[in-house]
């Protein structure tokens, strides 16, 4: 059986560039986490290069994978054997990533013209809170998600990741790697995602011979980093399932 305490590489969602995620550090320790940044890498198979270039290869590993950061870890499951994993969580992904034909459109458009559409989405945030039905946590994500992203990240990088990457990753996924089917597979999604289509999902479940899934009920658009909490103590309890001992309270 393998260390107590996973080593835990994060494959990082859409446009997270500079994130951080301090929960799975307070969890697992620091010397036991590494995550993506993609940070100038566009392409899918950029993100592929990325990702591999985190994953040790002297010891055993689970892969943690945000939205887009779990169809990657789905693409690179699909093409090639994953040596020494213990597991996978797939959070709030699937095999691919709903592209909205708006957000298409408006990032093929100049880069003040896109960062000019998120500033207005700022300015609607009272329209947005009243069309949400009262729902701020939802109202904050659809008004300001999107402007922190761009100003944090830098709307050009953005653009081109979701181009070159966020638009293209999964079509091609069809099947699991044989040696790769029998890997521990944790699903943990919010009963309606916003970046995940429902059919796309359970087909993504069907191709997973073992594995489990967690739903997490909330009233808001996408599993953020406003969950990694929540979902690393999910990723705890579930130890067992990926051959680790369970985390004792005092440790």
């Amino acid at each position: 059986m393998p260390d107590s305490k996973p080593f835990v590489v994060v494959a990082a969602g859409f446009g997270n560039y500079t994130r951080e995620y301090p929960a799975y550090v307070e969890k697992f320790g620091k010397e036991n986490v590494v995550w993506t940044s993609n940070y100038k890498r566009y392409t899918v198979e950029d993100h592929l290069e990325e990702l591999e270039s985190k994953i040790p290869k002297d010891k055993p590993y689970i892969l943690v994978g945000h939205s887009l950061g779990g169809s990657i870890i789905i693409e690179l499951m699909s093409r090639k054997p994953l040596n020494n994993c213990q597991g996978v969580s797939l959070n709030g992904a699937s095999r691919m990533v709903l592209s909205h034909w708006f957000l298409n459109f408006l990032f093929y458009l100049p880069v003040p013209i896109i960062y000019s559409f998120f500033v207005l989405m700022v300015i609607l945030f009272p329209l947005n809170f009243v069309l949400t039905g009262f729902n701020l946590h939802k109202a904050k994500q659809a008004s300001f998600e999107g402007i922190i992203r761009l100003t944090e990240n830098g709307t050009r990088e953005i653009k081109k990741e979701y181009n070159y990457c966020l638009r293209k990753i999964g079509r091609e996924v069809s099947s699991i790697h044989k040696d790769n089917l029998n890997i521990p597979t944790l699903f943990i999604h919010l009963e309606k995602e916003m970046m995940v289509d429902e059919e796309d999902l359970e087909f993504t479940k069907s191709l997973f011979k073992n594995k489990r899934v967690k739903i997490i009920k909330s009233d808001t658009m996408h599993l953020t980093h406003d969950f990694d909490y929540v979902v690393a103590d999910l990723i705890e309890e579930k130890l067992d399932f990926f051959g680790y001992e369970k985390i004792s309270k005092s440790s």
